[in-house]
């Protein structure tokens, strides 16, 4: 009794198309030498031949879903090969992967490593300094210049303050939490 060679390629190939590592793995394996013989026949340097083995078995794995009868795959293995061989030869050059560094540039507009913790260490200081104002000044100066703030109308109406106490009051607030920040050395960092 003779036995294929290849018997069970059908199966393997049909569960390798599905993804199963195990049938890509068992196909390669299966005709592993067939494909090193072809591409030793072209008597390429050793580092181009690997890379002409890899882009065959990367071929092949990409168009594994083409292959319109699986007992024709030697052949075809045999043909993706050669054609990945001469390919070479032509371009005298092996085909080495690049990244695609248009994705991995970072934006222009995205502030620098240093500068994100600078800008973060001068946030804390300032909160300190915020902080350190008396709690209706602090109060004031916190809500009056955060995102949604509130209208002077809205905001007079809920502390139960003359909305025209606003403005001067805020600018007092203001006033002092600069002073305090230009006497520890940090108001031209922060208001420039």
């Amino acid at each position: 009794m003779t036995v294929d060679l290849y018997d069970g390629t059908r199966e393997t190939i049909r569960d390798a198309r599905s993804g199963d590592r195990d049938a890509a793995d068992r196909l390669v394996r299966q005709f592993e030498r067939l494909v090193w013989w072809t591409v030793r026949s072209f008597r390429l340097p050793d580092a181009d031949a690997e890379d002409v083995v890899q882009n065959t078995w990367l071929r092949a794995f990409e168009h594994l879903g083409e292959l319109r009868d699986p007992d024709r795959t030697s052949s075809w293995l045999v043909t993706i090969a050669r054609r990945e061989c001469l390919k070479l030869m032509r371009t005298g050059r092996r085909e080495v992967p690049v990244l695609d560094l248009q994705d991995e540039r970072r934006d222009e507009r995205s502030p620098h490593p240093e500068n994100v913790a600078l800008d973060a260490r001068m946030h804390d200081l300032l909160w300190q300094h915020v902080n350190q104002l008396p709690a209706p000044a602090r109060d004031m100066v916190v809500a009056l210049s955060s995102n949604d703030a509130p209208c002077y109308a809205d905001f007079a109406r809920r502390k139960g303050i003359p909305i025209g106490s606003i403005g001067p009051t805020r600018m007092r607030s203001l006033r002092k939490l600069r002073t305090s920040l230009e006497v520890n050395g940090l108001g031209a960092q922060v208001w420039h």
